[in-house]
């Protein structure tokens, strides 16, 4: 599914539309990944209601929240270069209320050495994460905005592991925000990939090839497929209006 920024925004204004459609299969399956005990149904209840249902420890409730509330923003703020400024933003967010905002994590570069379970990868020491980053994002300024380039700049971003938690949700929703505004199909990791997908990433990590990571990511795109028809419907009313 591709939509443009204007799209997008355009969208957000209409209540149940599409839009939520997006967003809820984005938040579920990112945050599926990182252990989440929200089912689609919970999200559901709590996107339609505000209404939490379910047994959830207190983070999960909390970053559950902050990610519906992280979504709109980055809609929002899509078109803005992205900056450290931006990124530390995203995760303060994401963190508010949680253990980590109380304990001083939050929207802050990671202040001791962190690890991926499971596995070997060299992860960015605290000290090299401001520079590392800044290089990231110099060679993003430069690279050609395509779907190769999208992959490996997420792949890159996880090895730096910038967060002492929640690296993986801020580096899709950098993801998300660079593929909308590049005209590229969204990636919504389809729970059934979560393995595939952690695979693939630390074998690009570890070989510099992001090959098989663009691979799951294609076939994470088909997943919102079927909503084609619904965003094609509704992009046509929309067009009539302005008629």
């Amino acid at each position: 599914m591709k939509i443009s920024k204007e799209q997008i925004q355009e969208i957000k204004k209409y209540p149940n539309s599409i839009y939520n459609e997006i967003k809820r299969e984005f938040l579920f399956h990112s945050n599926k990944i990182e252990g989440s005990t929200f089912t689609k149904e919970n999200l559901d209840k709590y996107l339609d209601k505000k209404v939490i249902e379910g047994s959830h420890n207190i983070d999960d409730v909390f970053e559950t929240i902050n990610s519906v509330e992280l979504f709109d923003f980055v809609i929002l703020n899509l078109g803005e270069k992205i900056t450290k400024t931006l990124i530390l933003e995203f995760h303060r967010m994401l963190k508010q209320n949680t253990l980590d905002f109380h304990n001083g994590f939050s929207g802050v570069w990671k202040k001791i050495p962190n690890i991926i379970t499971g596995s070997d990868i060299k992860l960015a020491q605290p000290w090299e994460v401001d520079l590392r980053i800044e290089d990231l994002l110099k060679w993003w300024e430069i690279s050609e905005k395509n779907y190769k380039n999208i992959t490996r700049f997420h792949g890159e971003f996880e090895k730096i592991h910038p967060f002492q938690d929640g690296n993986g949700r801020i580096g899709r929703f950098i993801m998300l925000k660079q593929c909308v505004e590049n005209n590229i199909g969204l990636i919504a990791i389809d729970e059934k990939y979560n393995d595939d997908y952690k695979k693939a990433l630390k074998e690009g990590q570890k070989i510099g090839d992001y090959t098989l990571l663009e691979e799951i990511f294609e076939k994470c795109q088909e997943f919102l497929h079927d909503k084609n028809e619904i965003l094609t419907d509704t992009l046509k009313c929309l067009k009539s209006e302005e008629i």
